[in-house]
């Protein structure tokens, strides 16, 4: 035995639990220490020699400890710790290798996983001495776990990071193995859907704890990364759009830099920037005009500076589909000829995205029909049944009286836009007769009969000094200045200067009040009814469509008073039909889980298919065709969702980066007239995931280590593991108790003690 602790009695003095072998209470052993001083200070009140207080004050000093080292090696005092067989347990060893290791944000300009390797495999690593006391095995993970036996087999290629499924999978492999801990490296950026601390939990439940290591900075201080994309990812007017990009950025407020846009090696837009504050995100907006009619993958830049630590995330893709599709059905019935008829359709016809039947009254008994598909297109009038209305996508009504409709028709118009999805726009006067109708439920604006308006609201295009007649221009809302459905311009200030350029309109059918949840764009500027502005164009969602009123006539002032060059009346109307149908849905519509993928990703494309009544179709056999970037076609069935009406599902890996395309082939049983085929187009992108909010989140990496009994160290105290390990209570390590009575440092103080107690006695004489 050494004289002094040796190196684990002082570990376990570090980690283990002190108690008395032989002691009682704890509050009576730390009287007892209170009092043997109190005790030796009444023997010393009187001495058989006179003593200074100093003197006086040394022996009684030296008495207590003498008493008090007696007392503390009579009551056996040991150390409780915790140990394990050498070689008979298992530890778990999981280091993150996803691509948020190649940063290169710690000391001295090294990657994340250039100091984890050495610091688990180099000289001093921990993987050696732990290997002595455990079996160890070792796990990679990023989005899949895998075992590895060196350095060699990490790349930091993973494009994501699940904590929790690491946890999982090891549990699931080592679980018939007696496991004693967990070690786990990663910085801890979880972006993955479960929570790793259900599983810490679990762990913690079976007395296995989990010793977490954070690799990284807390913040990473230079940085620019683009966080979001919002653009359409589908198109239906081979126009412009807007594409919308949130920015953050760490370390470089106020520097200048070039957000571009690239197809392929061309630019099709760009902006020059000054960054914002530390730390902020800013939102800046960009206008595309695609060059081609299909699918068309994007890339988002933004100048990479040479402090940066991160450069990944300085790009970004995304798809915007292009392809060339039907276009939109719209059924236009007016109960006379127009001006307002005649401009709307122009603006339709020049629009390949919109398909406009047009219905029109020109006398008792006459009727015009434009744009029909085939002869018996609209031959009987309106359509009287569901499977005749539901083809087509919306509806706009002009001025028509009440006799045009039969109540099971209003009825179907009804359902046409409540379970069909279609969109309804009354366009002009609403008649008297249909307030009280199902139209006046679905429109926007609670109708009123014109005799219950007070005098000067009624008329809406009698001329002369007439309130409703007179021109006017019309007033953007808040809410319609930056609705798609008015927009001239996607800059603000060119699109107000747009509108007051317009020509003012002339006469307003005055409804009563918006509706609860309904959207004002326009309205008057001077005319009020139940002191709130009279509503000229307003939006909502009813059921699963959408319903709007344009309540004058008089928009074709927009064209026609302007030059031949302006389109702005066009843009408003194509804007207005394409809000109205974009949303209807088609009879065999395509969708995916996710707006892009990353290589690697499980895609699940999902088809649904309605019948011709536009009912849920169970009954159909679905094909899946799919072409990958590389040209590569392959053939998947489509399974129904037992759960889902109408929903057909297929699964499959993506692993190429690029636009991959689908086309779904259809057959049904529950009736003629469906697209026997859909196409659709997904991309696969480089992952940002790893590389957006990649500082350490140490505060989950404690979560998860004070959830399963374990301890959380930075990358810099991963050594002091290899001891504590040993000392934590699990399920397979042994309680063991050391003797401390019996050091022999303990003996020597005392003899050391006694012996200076004896000579100063001596020294004054004293018995």
């Amino acid at each position: 035995m050494s004289f002094f602790p040796d190196a684990s009695t002082i570990q376990a003095i570090q980690n283990g639990q002190f108690s008395f072998a032989y002691g009682p209470h704890p509050l009576l052993a730390i009287l007892l220490f209170l009092v043997l001083p109190a005790l030796v200070w009444l023997l010393y009140r009187s001495t058989t020699r006179p003593l200074s207080p100093r003197w006086k004050a040394l022996l009684i000093a030296l008495r207590s400890l003498i008493a008090m080292i007696l007392l503390f090696m009579l009551l056996r005092p040991v150390i409780t710790t915790w140990q394990v067989e050498p070689q008979e347990t298992y530890l778990a060893v999981l280091v993150d290798d996803s691509q948020s290791m190649q940063i290169t944000d710690l000391e001295g300009q090294q990657r994340r996983l250039d100091v984890i390797t050495e610091q688990l495999y180099g000289d001093d690593g921990i993987l050696a001495p732990l290997s002595e006391r455990y079996q160890v095995r070792t796990f990679a993970f990023s989005d899949q776990v895998r075992r590895i036996s060196d350095a060699s087999e990490l790349s930091a290629e993973g494009n994501a990071s699940g904590l929790d499924q690491a946890l999982t999978q090891v549990r699931e492999q080592l679980g018939g193995l007696p496991l004693s801990a967990v070690v786990l490296i990663s910085d801890g950026a979880d972006n993955a859907d479960a929570d790793p601390l259900l599983s810490a939990r679990e762990f913690g439940a079976d007395q296995v704890p989990i010793f977490t290591v954070g690799a990284g900075q807390t913040q990473i201080p230079l940085d620019i990364g683009i966080t979001d994309v919002s653009a359409a990812s589908t198109i239906l007017d081979n126009t412009v759009f807007d594409v919308q990009v949130n920015l953050a950025q760490q370390g470089f407020a106020g520097r200048p830099v070039r957000l571009r846009i690239m197809d392929g090696e061309t630019e099709v837009a760009a902006q020059s920037i000054v960054l914002g504050p530390d730390g902020s995100s800013r939102r800046y907006e960009l206008e595309v005009s695609p060059e081609r009619r299909e699918p068309i993958l994007y890339e988002l830049q933004v100048d990479e500076l040479d402090e940066e630590i991160i450069l990944q995330n300085n790009r970004y893709q995304f798809l915007v589909d292009n392809s060339e599709r039907p276009p939109l059905n719209i059924l236009y019935v007016d109960g006379h000829p127009r001006n307002e008829f005649k401009f709307i359709r122009r603006a339709a016809e020049g629009d390949e995205s919109l398909r406009l039947a047009s219905y029109l009254q020109t006398g008792p008994g006459r009727f015009y029909r434009q744009g029909i598909n085939t002869p018996t297109e609209l031959s009987d009038g309106f359509p009287a049944s569901a499977e005749e209305l539901f083809k087509y996508d919306a509806v706009v009504m002009g001025d028509i009286g009440r006799e045009f409709f039969s109540d099971a028709q209003l009825t179907l118009l009804q359902d046409f836009v409540a379970e069909r999805g279609g969109g309804v726009l009354m366009a002009g006067m609403l008649d008297d007769a249909l307030a009280d109708s199902v139209l006046g439920d679905i429109l926007p604006v609670t109708p009123v009969r014109s005799e219950t308006l007070p005098a000067f609201l009624q008329g809406g295009l009698r001329r002369g000094n007439h309130a409703t007649g007179e021109l006017f221009a019309p007033r953007l809302t808040s809410a319609g200045e930056f609705s798609p459905l008015l927009r001239l311009d996607s800059d603000d200030a060119v699109n107000r200067r747009l509108w007051s350029e317009l020509p003012a309109l002339q006469g307003i059918y005055v409804t009563g009040r918006p509706k609860p949840g309904a959207s004002v764009l326009l309205e008057h500027p001077s005319l009020q009814y139940q002191n709130q502005a009279v509503p000229l164009m307003a939006t909502q969602r009813y059921g699963s469509g959408r319903s709007m009123a344009l309540t004058t006539a008089s928009t074709w002032r927009w064209q026609m008073l302007m030059s031949s060059e302006d389109d702005s009346h066009q843009r408003i109307w194509r804007q207005s039909l394409r809000w109205l149908a974009q949303d209807a849905p088609a009879r065999v519509s395509i969708s995916f889980d996710r707006q892009f993928y990353n290589a690697g990703d499980e895609v699940v494309v999902s088809a649904t298919v309605l019948d011709a009544e536009y009912e849920p179709d169970n009954n159909a056999l679905l094909y899946l065709q799919r072409t990958d970037p590389m040209g590569d076609v392959s053939d998947v069935a489509m399974t129904w969702d037992i759960d889902d009406n109408g929903v057909y599902r297929s699964r499959f890996n993506a692993d190429a980066e690029g636009i991959h395309r689908v086309l779904v082939d259809v057959a049904s049983a529950a009736g003629t007239g469906i697209e026997t085929e859909k196409q659709a187009a997904f991309v696969v992108t480089p992952s940002l995931r790893e590389y957006n909010n990649a500082g350490l989140d140490s505060a989950m990496l404690s979560r998860i280590a004070d959830a399963s009994g374990g301890r959380y160290y930075d990358l810099p105290q991963i050594r002091q593991l290899v001891n504590d390990i040993e000392h934590v209570p699990g399920a397979f390590s042994r309680e063991v108790q050391e003797d401390l009575w019996d050091l022999p440092f303990l003996l020597a103080l005392l003899i050391v003690l006694m012996s200076l107690d004896w000579m100063a006695r001596r020294y004054r004489g004293l018995s």
